[in-house]
């Protein structure tokens, strides 16, 4: 499984994010091809005092490196990934891995 982390940091305005991001953006989301499976998840420090240091991760998965590839060339991510000045006034940071199944 290949996998997109697209982090995003502390908006300024938490209820315009969440209301841009569930009326919008996740519909530009779900159209990428090859997409196998989307998640959203808001992190919690587990260290006492401390933060997460992000607001909201999204994981965008793909069955393959191929599918992943074909992904990042369409129209349909360049719409998703230009929507993304639109809402994320906390700024984004993005990462893609390959997932080792250890279990």
């Amino acid at each position: 499984m290949f996998r997109i982390s697209v982090c995003y940091g502390q908006p300024t305005d938490p209820a315009a994010f969440e209301a841009h991001y569930t009326s919008t953006h996740t519909p530009l989301t779900l159209k990428v091809p090859g997409l196998a499976g989307f998640t959203t998840g808001k992190p919690r420090s587990l260290m006492p005092g401390r933060d997460a240091p992000y607001y909201m991760i999204a994981s965008l998965m793909f069955s393959s490196a191929e599918d992943l590839k074909s992904a990042l060339k369409s129209p349909e991510m360049a719409a998703a990934s230009a929507d993304v000045a639109n809402f994320a006034t906390g700024g984004v940071t993005l990462y893609r891995t390959e997932e080792i199944d250890r279990g």
